[in-house]
């Protein structure tokens, strides 16, 4: 009975090819099982895998994942190929003299791992999308746009980090020549091209500014900057890198030591390292200022506007104009006060048409509104007189800690005494919060500005509501307060003067806090 069923399936000829040998369960389990469908099957995609790493490393990432996908599909044929064959043999394995046993061993891993291939293709049927659609040119960020500063000293470079943004940056590159600083606003997008666009940064010496946001692979571009800074508003963002296809599960690891040594080389110290691989891929991590200084991501503070953004945008008064009104503040300006915010616009497009950077138009704007709002503060409503005196406090109060110089050119901003031997700004040195805080109170004071808010006080009430703020100053100060050249010689005494007559204000009863306040600003 045994010899007819072998004479039913009779072995191949000699001529017969390995590949259909083993389709046909002709050779031995054991070499079906182990070598052919466990080593070979597995094996031969591994070696691929490797040798396509090489080939694509400096290809676009559609290219590297088409292979990939190429790869994966031939593995799912040799494995099915694999797994057939070995089935047959399995099947023949007790004709041909073996045991049952093995048969059924062979069989049920076989069974198990049909199991484990439609359960883990089903896992990954999202990341296979993901990956088809890439292997068909479909890039992680926006398109990329270039933009040359009309003062041609700065390029931006706006949108993904995709396949060709290194070679599009050269090109601007080679086409002006007098680019200091690129100008990064990117949320990110390949690993690869981050680095590209370093490496033209790199090679042509090149600072890097961020204005509004540089995340995730920009980060890699701009850690190429000879100068790095960014406006104080903008953000720099960093998490892992990260795999794109595939299971998470695999590439975790893999991710965290790119992530490592990506950053490794790039001079950041192992502890922030550390927390942009413990950020996941769907979130960023944004390091403060201080972060960023330290970490030596930034090469130096910037007050912002350092670029001729406005001027590039703003082609004509009209469209500059556009631009002022974007803003809440020059909004109401226009609307309120139209005669004066359209000076504003004609010093502001003065200075555009030279080409100024940023800085530059945005002082013109802020120096306008100063001195309109000095003149308002007579007419000012009670609420914005308390909101402008207790924001006047804080501010000193702040710039104590700071700059005592600031902190008196604060209160009396019109001295210019020793501007030379370095009076600082205060703008220039307080908190963002501060900023946000006058918007808001200068906001309110041009809105209800109105001739009906004037008081006029004979000079006994003058003198009385003074006297009464004045009481708690000690001798000394009301002295130092009252002396131009000893205030320009004093400033730390000035400061804590200007405080102490602050916070008297602050402590008369209300109505009397009022007429004091009404006193003091409309002598201004």
């Amino acid at each position: 009975m045994s010899e007819a069923v072998i004479r039913t399936s009779p072995p191949a000829g000699p001529s017969a090819s390995f590949f259909s040998r083993h389709w046909r369960g002709q050779y031995s389990l054991g070499r079906s099982y182990w070598l052919h469908t466990v080593l070979l099957s597995s094996l031969v995609p591994a070696l691929a895998i490797s040798v396509l790493a090489r080939l694509t490393n400096d290809m676009p990432a559609r290219y590297g994942m088409a292979g990939v996908l190429g790869i994966a599909a031939f593995s799912y044929v040799a494995w099915t190929w694999g797994v057939c064959g070995c089935w047959r043999s399995a099947s023949a394995h007790v004709a041909r003299g073996g045991r049952r046993w093995a048969e059924v061993v062979v069989k049920f891993l076989i069974v198990c791992g049909v199991i484990s291939m439609v359960t883990s293709t089903l896992r990954a049927i999202p990341s296979l999308h993901e990956q088809i659609d890439i292997a068909l040119g479909r890039q992680l960020g926006p398109p990329v746009v270039y933009q040359l500063r009309v003062d041609g000293k700065s390029l931006l470079l706006q949108g993904g980090m995709n396949d060709g943004a290194a070679e599009g940056l050269e090109r601007m590159l080679q086409q002006s020549p007098s680019v200091k600083t690129v100008v990064l606003y990117s949320a990110g997008g390949w690993v690869r091209e981050g680095r590209l666009v370093g490496e033209v940064i790199r090679r042509h010496q090149l600072n890097t500014y961020v204005e509004q946001e540089c995340s995730s692979s920009c980060t890699l571009a701009f850690m190429a900057g000879r100068d790095r800074a960014m406006d104080p508003r903008a953000h720099i963002g960093f998490h892992t890198l990260y795999t794109v296809g595939g299971d998470d599960r695999i590439n975790k690891s893999f991710d965290r030591k790119l992530t490592f040594d990506t950053y490794g080389k790039l001079g950041l110290p192992h502890e922030f390292i550390e927390r942009i691989a413990d950020t996941p891929a769907s979130q960023s991590w944004y390091p403060e200022l201080g972060q960023l200084l330290q970490a030596g991501v930034l090469t130096r503070l910037a007050p912002g506007g350092e670029t001729a953004q406005i001027a590039t945008i703003a082609t004509s008064r009209d469209i500059l104009e556009a631009e002022f009104k974007k803003g809440a503040l020059f909004d109401i300006m226009a609307r309120y006060h139209p005669r004066e915010f359209a000076r504003t616009i004609d010093l502001a497009w003065a200075k555009a048409q030279a080409h100024a950077p940023d800085a530059e138009i945005l002082a013109v704007g802020r120096e306008q509104v100063g001195m309109l709002s000095r003149r308002l503060l007579p007419i000012a409503s009670d609420q914005s007189l308390a909101e402008f005196q207790q924001l006047l406090l804080d501010q000193a109060v702040a710039l104590r800690g700071i700059s005592a110089a600031a902190c008196t050119e604060l209160i009396y901003p019109r001295s210019r005494a020793d501007a030379a031997a370095g009076r600082e700004a205060p703008q220039a040195v307080l908190p963002q919060e501060f900023a946000n805080r006058e918007q808001l109170m200068t906001q309110h004071l041009l809105r209800d500005a109105d001739p009906a808010n004037a008081a006029r006080f004979t000079l006994a009430e003058r003198t009385h509501v003074i006297r009464q703020a004045l009481a708690p100053l000690t001798q000394d100060q009301l002295k130092l307060l009252s002396s131009p050249l000893r205030r320009a010689q004093d400033p730390e005494g000035t400061c804590d003067a200007s405080i102490a007559y602050l916070r008297a204000l602050n402590q008369l009863p209300p109505e009397t806090r009022r007429i004091a306040l009404r006193v003091l600003y409309s002598r201004q």
